[in-house]
């Protein structure tokens, strides 16, 4: 299970090598270079936590943490800034930061405090981990919505429910009739070959060759399981 960090920065040279570190480190990363690209990447994206340089032309990283939180957005922020005033500080914080640091900093000053604003967000609740992955298959299990790598998945909502359940439990095999219970509830009386339709229908969207699905497989005699 994946974090999705925001970096925010119209210094390259900063932010790149930033990227690739965080990468190595576990975490998915996304980068934007001004204040705009940022705010489509939040609405698009959903990342669990953005990394916000305070100083960028056009629309700084203020302006971006105040736009944030005006239109309801609560997702933890870390400031980046070269402001050491304590009055600046103040300012971030006050327009809804959850932490900052400045630069100059070190790696290990910089994974401390992302930690740290992780572990607040998901003791508030506002922020909880909510991705998971297998392979190339990522869930949003609070937005519901899943993606192939880069590419995202139009899923029906009981499409979704049973991928969930599949990533979520990557090689177990669940039988029809433990399929319906957990994607329809106890009190659906149809068929349980409506398993195999939708099985058959988001094999069309994550398989290669749906005809030879290398992922979601049948286990034949019991049922079906994500991964061989």
């Amino acid at each position: 299970m994946s974090v999705k960090i925001l970096l925010v920065d119209d210094e390259v040279n900063l932010v790149d090598p930033m990227s690739y570190t965080l990468t190595q480190k576990g975490f998915d990363t996304l980068i934007a270079y001004n204040g705009k690209d940022a705010l489509n990447l939040i609405a698009t994206e959903a990342p669990d936590l953005v990394l916000l340089d305070w100083s960028m032309p056009e629309l700084s990283g203020i302006d971006v943490l105040k736009k944030l939180r005006s239109d309801g957005k609560f997702l933890p922020v870390l400031m980046i800034t070269g402001k050491s005033a304590k009055e600046d500080i103040v300012e971030g914080l006050e327009a809804g930061a959850d932490d900052y640091i400045t630069k100059p900093f070190s790696w290990d000053e910089l994974m401390a405090r992302i930690n740290s604003v992780l572990r607040r967000a998901q003791l508030r609740g506002g922020a909880e981990i909510k991705r998971i992955r297998y392979g190339d298959l990522v869930c949003d299990t609070t937005s519901r919505r899943a993606w192939m790598g880069d590419r995202e998945i139009n899923l029906s909502p009981r499409e979704y429910a049973m991928l969930e359940l599949f990533v979520t439990n990557p090689k177990r095999v669940y039988s029809r009739d433990e399929l319906v219970e957990k994607v329809w509830g106890l009190d659906f009386d149809g068929d349980t070959k409506t398993v195999d339709v939708h099985i058959c229908w988001i094999r069309q969207k994550i398989e290669k060759d749906p005809s030879k699905p290398k992922l979601l497989q049948t286990v034949r005699g019991f049922g079906y399981r994500l991964g061989g």
